[in-house]
Order: structure tokens, then sequence, then C-alpha cells
């Protein structure tokens, strides 16, 4: 089985369209600081812990924002930042947990 991507509108303040990598297993979306800046993303008050595959624990900076995809939208807890290597421009490995496409079945 490959990789399934989808078209996601991600909204805070304001609204991008992004091609987002679907992980039905995890727990928490996540998209990079640049987007979160650019759809002002507001930050919650406490960062989540979370544990990568090679596991090494980090802090990563949560926040709401709400993704639309096709039809359907709903409401959901990012995390932003942290786990891309801007160098190779790839992800670093993290468990299925970490990343989930929220709100979306």
């Amino acid at each position: 089985m490959g990789h399934v991507h989808q078209r996601v509108k991600v909204s805070a303040e304001k609204t991008a369209t992004v091609s987002m990598l679907v992980d039905t297993r995890a727990t928490f979306s996540m998209i990079p600081e640049a987007l979160a800046r650019a759809v002002g993303v507001k930050r919650l008050r406490r960062s989540v812990a979370i544990t990568l595959a090679d596991g090494r624990r980090v802090r990563l900076d949560a926040g709401t924002a709400i993704f639309r995809i096709g039809g359907r939208e709903a409401p959901t807890t990012v995390l932003v930042g942290g786990v891309v290597d801007s160098r190779r421009r790839r992800l670093a490995p993290s468990r299925n947990y970490a990343v989930r496409l929220g709100g979306y079945r």
C-alpha cells in the first residue's frame, strides 16, 4: 500500500489549501511552522510531548485549526513544527500515533 495524500483547506484567521499525508491511526495532525503562521493558528498555553520513532521525546506547540476535505469540515488540535528536517526536506520519523488528519472519516 502506498502513501495517501489529500488536498486539505486549513483555516484559522486565514485559509490555505495544502496536500497532506493521511495517517488514519495517528492521534494528532501536524503542520509546519510556516503554514501555522500563514493561516494564523493561535497557540494554546501548553505544548504537547510526543515520542519520535527513534525514541526521542520532543515538545511541540499546539493550536486549533479547521480542516476541510471535500464537503466536510471539522475543528482539530494541530501540533506545530518540530519533526521536519529542513536540510534534507524530509519528515523525521515519528510513531504512527504522533500525527493524524483529524476530523475526517
